[in-house]
């Protein structure tokens, strides 16, 4: 499942809770990811939403073009919001 990681040293309320069910994410209803080559909007009902800048070089094509394949083949992706870059562990 790919998987996207939003730092935020402030508290990211409006996303919803993410829980494991059996191994596997929850859906998350109303919520929705757009993926994109040069952004990508994880969209949640009514007004709630986030923009993520995308590509700041083209050095990351391949990977971004392997990110975005794997989340259409899987018709989603898990995001993750931190308050640091320490490592995320389960």
């Amino acid at each position: 499942m790919p998987t996207l990681s939003l730092v935020s040293a402030d508290p990211v309320e409006q996303l919803p809770a993410f829980e494991l069910n059996g191994g596997a994410p929850s859906a998350c209803d109303g919520w929705q990811l757009l993926a994109g080559f040069t952004v990508s909007v994880v969209d949640g009902p009514g007004d709630v939403g986030i923009f993520i800048d995308g590509m700041a070089s083209p050095d990351g094509t391949a990977a971004r073009f392997a990110w975005l394949s794997a989340v259409d083949h899987v018709g989603g992706a898990v995001v993750l919001v931190v308050d640091s870059h320490e490592p995320v562990h389960d």
